[in-house]
C-alpha cells in the first residue's frame, strides 16, 4: 500500500475504535469498595460507574436456583437502595418458604435494571469493536475502490516496476478484480445488444490462463465434471460411446440455425471421423422424429437455404467462401441424416444388454431425440444416479438394407469403469512367455489394473510352461513370464499417485521413482517402499511414442534411469515436464493450474518446451498466447542412469531401442477423417453376414473403391484434403495478381494431386484392406478382441516381442541386469507382503514440508 493511503488506514481504524476504548476507559476518580455482609458481593463505586460482581454463594438445600448477572450502576444512591434490597442469609432462609413463581418475581425485579443499565454500554461497545474490526479488513478494498474512480491512472503497458512509482498503481489483487468487475458491469448493462456474461467471463478468464501455459485452465462446470471423471475413471451411466456433431463454427449460418426449429440454440455438424468421437461419454445419436406441425422438414428448410444462397449476387473475391459454406451445409445434412450412432459400447455394461456399433438411438425414457438434438444433452439423460433404470429405443440396421423396427431395451444405470487397462495377453505362443498390458491412461485404478494384468500373465505363462512340458509347474514360479511389453503408446497421462503405483512394480524396493519442487510447491520425492512384483529374470519393455506424456513418462523415465527395463519405439516421448494442480472454484467450477516441474530418478526434468507469460497475437485461445521455445540440443545436460549409461535432459524420454512404425499412407489418413471406413462398415452390414471365415476378398475390395469414387463425387469425400489449404491460400494469391495462366496449372496440380493418391489403393492394398476388417469386425466384436486381432499386424510390437524373446539385443542395451537386480534386491529388506496384507501404499513421500502437496496433482 502506498504512503500516502498508510495514514489515512490508521486514522480510519482509531476513529472507528475510538468509542470502544471510551467505554472501558480506567476510572480517573479514587474507588471505594465495600461487602455486604454475609455475602461474597464486592460493590465498587467511582465518579462514573460502578460495577457490581457478584459470586455464587453456597446454596442451601432448599434455596430455588440463583442467576449472577454483571451490573452497571449510575450513582452511589442506588447502590445503597441495592445494598437494601440485597438478602442476607437469615433473610433467604426466612423466604426459602416462598413460592417459586414469586422468587422469580422478586429476581426479575432486582436484577432487570442492572441489565439494562449493562446493554446500555456493553452494545455500544460491542458495535463499536465490531466496526473497528470490518474497517480493518475492508479499509483496503474501499480505498482501492476510492483509487480507481478518483481520477487514477493505470497504464497496462507499461512495466509494474515503473507503475509502482506511481502514486496511484495496480500494486495488489484487489485492483485488477476490481477493473473485471466493472468491466463486466459495464458491458453487461450499456452494450449494444444484449450479451451472455456468463460467456464473456469465461472467455476472459480462459484468455488470461492461455497465456501462461497450455496446461493452464479455467473449467467451467461442465468441463470440472469431465475432468473429475477422467481422473477417477468412472461415472454413473450405462456404457456407450456415442457420436453426434460439431459446431459449423460459421456466423453465415445463424439463418440456419434460426429456421432449423424451436428451442435450437446452436447445431452441430457431423464428427469428421471416428478419432473425433467423444470417448468414455454417455452419448447417443439424434432420431428421426416428424418436424413440429406446420413447419418445413429440416432437409428441405437447408435445400431452401442452399438455393437462397446461389441466388445471391456474388463476387469473384467470395466465390471461394461461398463453396466453403455450401460444402459445410451439405456435411450438415448428411449429419442430420445420419443422426447420433453408438461407436462403442463397453464390455460389462450396454454391449453386454445388446447395444452395438451403429445403433440409431431415438429416445432415451420419455426424451425424444430430434435431428438438432445437441449430443450433450442426450448424454445427460444417458447418465444418472446407479441403481437408476432407464430404457433406450434404438434402430438397427439389417441386411438387405431394411430397418428393423424400433426395439426397446431396459438398463439399469450402474458406475460405469473405464478400464486404463484395455487388453493385456500373449504375442505369440503362449509358451513364449511374452506378455503384453495396454495402459491407456492413469486414473484412481491404473496400479491396481496393472497388477492384476502382471499376475495374470505370470500365472498364464506357468500354465502354459507346464502344458508344455506335460508336467506341473509351481504356482509360485513368476519366472516363466519371460518377457513384458508395457505398451505407452498414445498415453496422455494422469494422476501423480497412478504413476507412482505403476513404478513401483517394476522398480527396487527403497528406489527413487519421481521428485517435484515448483514456487509454491514444496520439494518432495517420491520413493518405492515395496518389492517389484515383477521377477527379475523378466526382461521388462516400455513401448512409447511422441504422444506418451505426462505421467507415463514418469513411468519410462523410471525404468529407464533405474535400468529395470528397455525404452522402445522411434524416437522421443513427448516431453512433459510439468506438474498441474486441480483447485476446487466455487459454482462448482476448477481451476487446472501448473504448479512444479518433476524430475526423473537420475534428476532431469524432461520438459521439452519452455513457456513464458506473453500476450503475443493469435487467433487461438481468445487471441492471448503464451511464448514458447523448444529446448536446443546444444542446452541438453546429460545425466546417468543407475549403471552407467547416458541420458539426457530438456527433450523427452528419447528410446534405448529404435522401431520405426508402420507409416500410414495419405489414402489411409483421408479414409480414415472422412469417415469412410465405418460409413462403407454400414453399407456392407446391410447387404452381407458375418461369417466365422469373415475376410475382405478382391470383390469386397472393389466395392469399397467404387464406394470412395462415389462419396468423392457426390463431395462426401475429397482427396485432396491433405493439401487443400496450401491448395486455396496459392489460389487466392493467384486470383489476386490476376495469374490465369498459373491458375489453369493450379487445377491441373489438384487434379495430379487426386491421381496420385488414388494409386495409394494398389500401393497400400494389405494396409488398407486391415482398416476395412477392422471397422467392419467393429460392429459386431467387443473392443477386447478388435485390440487382440490388430496386435497381429503391428511392426512395433512384432519387434519388441522379438526383442525380449531372442534376448541378445536386450543384454548389450542392460548387460548383467539380472544380477545387478537380484544384488540390490538382497541388500533391502523385503517387505511388500506387510504392505499389501496391511493395505498401505507402496511407496512413501519425503516433503520439505509438512504436509505433502495434494495427491491429486496431475502430471
Amino acid at each position: 500500500m502506498g504512503s500516502s493511503r498508510q495514514p489515512m488506514l490508521l486514522a480510519a481504524v482509531l476513529l472507528a475504535s475510538a468509542p470502544s476504548a471510551l467505554a472501558f476507559q480506567t476510572p480517573c476518580k479514587t474507588r471505594s469498595t465495600h461487602r455486604v455482609a454475609g455475602s461474597n458481593i464486592i460493590i465498587t463505586n467511582d465518579h462514573h460507574e460502578q460495577l457490581l460482581i457478584s459470586e455464587s454463594r453456597r446454596m442451601q438445600p432448599t434455596s430455588s436456583t440463583s442467576l449472577y448477572l454483571f451490573g452497571m450502576n449510575k450513582n452511589n444512591n442506588d447502590d445503597k437502595k441495592d445494598d437494601e434490597t440485597l438478602p442476607s442469609k437469615d433473610k433467604t432462609d426466612d423466604e426459602s418458604t416462598e413460592t417459586e413463581g414469586g422468587q422469580v418475581n422478586l429476581f426479575l425485579v432486582k436484577n432487570l435494571p442492572k441489565a439494562f443499565s449493562f446493554l446500555k454500554v456493553a452494545f455500544p461497545s460491542f458495535a463499536a469493536g465490531a466496526v473497528a474490526t470490518l474497517a480493518v479488513l475492508f479499509l483496503p478494498l474501499l480505498l482501492d475502490y476510492y483509487d480507481a474512480y478518483s481520477g487514477g491512472t493505470f497504464d497496462p503497458n507499461t512495466s509494474m516496476a515503473s507503475n509502482k512509482k506511481k502514486d496511484v498503481m495496480m500494486n495488489n489483487i484487489n485492483q485488477p478484480v476490481i477493473l473485471f468487475e466493472t468491466i463486466l458491469n459495464d458491458l453487461n448493462d450499456a452494450y449494444v445488444d444484449d450479451v451472455d456474461i456468463q460467456k464473456l467471463f469465461e472467455t476472459g478468464v480462459k484468455a488470461m490462463t492461455a497465456s501462461l501455459d497450455p496446461y493452464t485452465e479455467f473449467e467451467s462446470r461442465l468441463e470440472a465434471q469431465e475432468l473429475e471423471e477422467s481422473v477417477s475413471g468412472k461415472y454413473g451411466g450405462v456404457g456407450l460411446v456415442i457420436r453426434g456433431g460439431t459446431n459449423l463454427g460459421s456466423a453465415d449460418l445463424a439463418e440456419v440455425e434460426d429456421e432449423m426449429s424451436n428451442n435450437v440454440e446452436k447445431i452441430e455438424t457431423a464428427a469428421p471421423a471416428a478419432p473425433a468421437t467423444l470417448k468414455n461419454n454417455d452419448k447417443v445419436p439424434a432420431s428421426t422424429s416428424p418436424p413440429v406441425a406446420g413447419s418445413l422438414d429440416p432437409k428441405e428448410k437447408l435445400n431452401k437455404l442452399e438455393k437462397k444462397s446461389t441466388n445471391k449476387a456474388i463476387t469473384e473475391d467470395d466465390e471461394d467462401d461461398d463453396i466453403e459454406l455450401a460444402e459445410r451445409k451439405r456435411a450438415r445434412r448428411k449429419s442430420m441424416e445420419e443422426g447420433i450412432r453408438v461407436v462403442s459400447a463397453f464390455e460389462g455394461y450396454a454391449y453386454d444388454a445388446g447395444m452395438r456399433v451403429g445403433d440409431k438411438l431415438l429416445a432415451v425414457d420419455d426424451f425424444q431425440i430430434k435431428p438438432t438434438t445437441p449430443v450433450d444433452e442426450v448424454r445427460n439423460h444417458l447418465r444418472g444416479d446407479p441403481g437408476t433404470p432407464v430404457s433406450i429405443t434404438f434402430l438397427r440396421e439389417g441386411v438387405g438394407g431394411k430397418v428393423s423396427e424400433p426395439q426397446t431395451i431396459q438398463l439399469q444405470r450402474q458406475v460405469v469403469r473405464i478400464p486404463d487397462v484395455k487388453y493385456f495377453g500373449f504375442i505369440g505362443d503362449p509358451r513364449d512367455g511374452i506378455g503384453y498390458i495396454d495402459l491407456s491412461g492413469f486414473a484412481n485404478d491404473a496400479g491396481r489394473e496393472v497388477r492384476f494384468a502382471v499376475r495374470a500373465l505370470q500365472h498364464g505363462a506357468e500354465m502354459a510352461a507346464g502344458e508344455g512340458s506335460g508336467s506341473l509347474v509351481s504356482v509360485n514360479d513368476p519366472s516363466k513370464l519371460k518377457g513384458l511389453i508395457l505398451d505407452l503408446r498414445s498415453n496422455p497421462g494422469g494422476l501423480l499417485t497412478s504413476a507412482v503405483d505403476v513404478s513401483t512394480l517394476f522398480v527396487p524396493n527403497g528406489a527413487d521413482i519421481v521428485s517435484a519442487k515448483g514456487r509454491g510447491f514444496p520439494e518432495t520425492l517420491y520413493r518405492s517402499k515395496t518389492e517389484p512384483i515383477l521377477n527379475a529374470k523378466t526382461r521388462l519393455a516400455v513401448l512409447v511414442n511422441e504422444q506418451t506424456a505426462s505421467a507415463a513418462e514418469i513411468v519410462t523415465g523410471a525404468v529407464q534411469d533405474l535400468d529395470v527395463g528397455v525404452v522402445v519405439g522411434k524416437g522421443r516421448t513427448f516431453g512433459k515436464g510439468l506438474v498441474q494442480n486441480v483447485q476446487d472454484l466455487p459454482y462448482q467450477t476448477a481451476l487446472k493450474y501448473t504448479v512444479a516441474k518433476y524430475y526423473t530418478p537420475s534428476g532431469r526434468c524432461i520438459q521439452s518446451t519452455v513457456y513464458e507469460e506473453g500476450s503475443s497475437s493469435d487467433g487461438e485461445n481468445g487471441g492471448a498466447r503464451y511464448k514458447s521455445t523448444k529446448v536446443a540440443d546444444k542446452d541438453r545436460s546429460v545425466f546417468y542412469t543407475a549403471h552407467g549409461r547416458e541420458v539426457k535432459d530438456g527433450g523427452g524420454v528419447e528410446v534405448d531401442y529404435k522401431v520405426e512404425p508402420q507409416k500410414a499412407s495419405p489414402l489411409e489418413l483421408i479414409l480414415l477423417n472422412s469417415g469412410a471406413y465405418s460409413d462403407y462398415a454400414a453399407e456392407w452390414s446391410r447387404n452381407h453376414e458375418l461369417t466365422d471365415n469373415f475376410k475382405v476378398d478382391d470383390a469386397t475390395y472393389k466395392d469399397f473403391q467404387r464406394f470412395v469414387e462415389k462419396r468423392q463425387n457426390e463431395g462426401d469425400i475429397k482427396l485432396e484434403v491433405l493439401y487443400d489449404s496450401q491448395l486455396k491460400e496459392l489460389q487466392k494469391k493467384l486470383k489476386a495478381s490476376k495469374f490465369d495462366s498459373s491458375r489453369k496449372e493450379l487445377d491441373k496440380l489438384r487434379s495430379d494431386i487426386i491421381k496420385d493418391v488414388k494409386k495409394d489403393f494398389s500401393t497400400y492394398k494389405k494396409e488398407i484392406i486391415e482398416d476395412i476388417e477392422q471397422n467392419i469386425l467393429a460392429r459386431y466384436l467387443p473392443d477386447s478382441m478388435l485390440i487382440e486381432r490388430g496386435l497381429k499386424n503391428d511392426v512395433q510390437v512384432e519387434a519388441t516381442a522379438k526383442l525380449l524373446k531372442d534376448g541378445k539385443e536386450f543384454d548389450k542395451i542392460l548387460p548383467n541386469r539380472e544380477e545387478l537386480l537380484v544384488e540390490k534386491s538382497d541388500t533391502i529388506n523385503k517387505n511388500a507382503d506387510a504392505i499389501n496384507k496391511n493395505g498401505g501404499q507402496n511407496y512413501e513421500i519425503t516433503s520439505t514440508l509438512k504436509p505433502a502437496p495434494s495427491l491429486q496433482s496431475r502430471w
